[in-house]
């Protein structure tokens, strides 16, 4: 019985380490290994951001656009994200992006009078 739990408690600890490891890494970083982390890390929370549409970093032959911008929380504070479009956005335009740390799971166009304050005066 006595081994069972050593097992069961050894297993805890190397989960939140891997999990807590997991997001120091990923903290400033984007790409694809760093978003496959996050989405998977329950310690990484969901938030929105926002971005200024800009020109994408590479169009596929199939006109799927990829992006790498600075994205801003409500709060002012800022990350670089990697995310695609399924075609090339209209530049200049403002989105919100759902994400949970690199991983970005989906986004929408909104106004800019629904960008919060902060966030704006960091992607103007």
């Amino acid at each position: 019985m006595k081994t069972i739990v050593k097992v069961i408690v050894s297993v805890g600890i190397f989960l939140l380490l891997l999990c807590g490891g997991s997001l120091f890494y990923t903290k400033n970083s984007s790409g694809e290994l760093a978003a496959f982390l996050d989405q998977l890390n329950p310690l990484v929370p969901e938030s929105e951001v926002y971005v200024k549409t800009q020109d994408p970093e590479s169009v596929n032959g199939y006109g799927t656009a990829a992006y790498k911008q600075t994205a801003a929380a409500s709060d002012g504070t800022t990350r670089t994200l990697e995310f695609n479009g399924l075609q090339v956005l209209k530049k200049d335009r403002y989105l919100k992006l759902i994400n949970k740390g690199a991983h970005v799971e989906t986004y929408e166009e909104i106004p800019e009078k629904e960008v919060p304050q902060k966030a704006l005066e960091k992607i103007k």
